[in-house]
């Protein structure tokens, strides 16, 4: 029942997505985004209550929904067409790699400090990540990223002498 608390809310997120990123900004969606992860953390580690822990996980899943929306545009717009390639596939590297290691030292951090230990520390650093990116995405870099791109000068032939 609680995952699928997560998958509706991820549902309703894709089903209204852009009007609410239109309507927040892309700016916004990621940093209330930051605090949305940060706040599921910590409603896995403080909570006994399984409503509490599904309406979480339902805002988390609209949050997922929002976030690959407006995260996967940023890293496209921002990577030259050549790299596209390259830069995706290192961020699902990247991903799958550090959802191995979380779950490895989540598993060491619950058998030695308790069950709610991952939640925790889930929780300094999705606060952590939070305030270290709250100035990467500023209004200015995430509408620079979304500005149409200057037109190319067109070339000019080379005068044969």
């Amino acid at each position: 029942m609680l995952f699928t608390c997560m998958a509706v809310g991820g549902l309703l997120g894709a089903a209204v997505g852009d009007r609410l990123v239109a309507a927040i900004t892309a700016t916004w969606t990621i940093r209330v985004g930051l605090l949305i992860e940060a706040g599921l953390h910590l409603a896995l580690a403080a909570s006994r209550s399984a409503v509490v822990v599904g309406v979480a996980l339902f805002v988390f899943g609209v949050h997922g929904a929002l976030w690959n929306m407006v995260a996967n545009s940023l890293r496209q717009r921002l990577t030259p067409p050549t790299l596209l390639g390259r830069v995706g596939s290192t961020n699902l590297f990247l991903a799958a790699g550090g959802n191995c290691v979380g779950a490895l030292l989540g598993g060491v951090a619950a058998d030695r400090f308790g069950i709610t230990a991952p939640y925790w520390v889930g929780f300094v650093v999705a606060l952590v990540v939070a305030a270290m990116t709250w100035r990467v995405f500023d209004r200015a870099t995430v509408a620079a990223a979304y500005a149409d791109p200057a037109p190319a000068a067109p070339e000019t032939p080379a005068k044969v002498a």
